[in-house]
């Protein structure tokens, strides 16, 4: 196999990985995770293929500069918040690494809610400032939880509150699917009959740029009540900012957290236009977008990389194909 330059973003590649992928016949060049538009075009330049694995984002422009990438492979499966794909035909492949850290996602997403009902961070901030505070918080056993979206990520949430809380699940789905029906949980007819009827709230469903900014309102919030509690780990566009805002400083609910912001990394809070960093971490917890990032999430999600990479450069499919167009 002749040998193929790619470019690897983000801290997390294994080395490992690396050095398999250089022992195929390839050349692996690692980078930071935060570059920029003009910086992804300079660094792809002539590059054979790319693991987009940190936070930049893969525009139209950049791609189209690029006459020389065959493959591009998404370290995750929320590919569409990080690359722009192009509409009909494209000379260059895309791939992800789907369902990979949907356990790790869970876990995540678990240990939030723990954290936000329970009010771990809140009083660990509360014995720093000389404040040891007891009050009494609710409990998730035997606590009504709703799961927004049953993919992998939301199907093993509730398995896991489930189990090991005897939580009682519903959940709302954007489509059917007849395998769920054999699940113990409820499906509920949509997002405010969710709201209305859960304790707790797992945000769970892919964000679409444009399609579902805010899906998430006024409405659900205060449908959640004052007792209530959001746990978004999928993405903060899913909220809509200013309703989120209301809903901490008036008391509409309890608390919520989310696995990263609205810009990131986060501004100070004196500059966060949204206005929401004040309320970290009283009554909302914001965690930097690492609700993935165990290490066997990791080797898994590197290991379907290599998979893909391997795959065009033998003239196949990439297993793990996005469809274009």
């Amino acid at each position: 196999m002749e040998s193929r330059r790619v470019v690897v973003t983000g801290a997390t590649f294994p080395e490992q990985v690396v050095r398999e992928l250089e022992a195929g016949g390839f050349t692996v060049e690692s980078l930071p995770g935060d570059l920029d538009e003009d910086s992804v075009i300079r660094a792809l330049h002539g590059a054979w293929g790319y693991v987009l694995g940190g936070s930049e984002q893969m525009s139209k422009r950049a791609w189209e500069q690029l006459p020389d990438l065959a493959v591009v492979c998404f370290m995750g499966t929320g590919f569409s918040s990080f690359i722009e794909l192009p509409q009909g035909g494209s000379r260059t492949r895309f791939s992800y690494t789907p369902h990979a850290n949907a356990v790790a996602v869970a876990e995540f997403t678990i240990a939030q809610m723990l954290d936000l009902v329970r009010g771990v961070t809140r009083r660990v901030a509360g014995v720093r400032a000389g404040v040891w505070s007891e009050d009494a918080t609710p409990s998730l056993v035997g606590a009504r939880l709703g799961v927004a979206g049953m993919g992998h990520i939301g199907r093993e949430v509730a398995r896991m509150a489930h189990a090991a809380f005897g939580m009682e699940v519903l959940y709302w789905n954007r489509t059917h699917r007849p395998e769920l029906d054999e699940l113990p949980y409820t499906a509920v007819s949509s997002l405010d009959e969710l709201f209305e009827a859960a304790d707790v709230v797992s945000v769970n469903f892919a964000y679409e740029p444009g399609v579902n900014d805010g899906v998430i309102g006024a409405e659900q919030l205060t449908a959640l009540g004052s007792d209530g509690f959001l746990v978004n780990a999928a993405r903060a566009a899913l909220v809509d900012p200013a309703a989120l805002r209301a809903a901490l400083a008036e008391g509409w609910i309890a608390g919520a957290s989310i696995d990263g912001y609205y810009t990131e990394p986060t501004p100070a809070p004196a500059e966060d236009p949204y206005g929401l960093l004040e309320f970290v971490p009283d009554r909302l917890l914001v965690t930097p977008h690492c609700a993935y990032l165990s290490t066997q999430a990791i080797r898994r999600m590197a290991d379907m990389a290599a998979e893909n990479l391997l795959s065009v450069a033998r003239g196949d499919e990439p297993p793990y194909a996005v469809t274009v167009g």
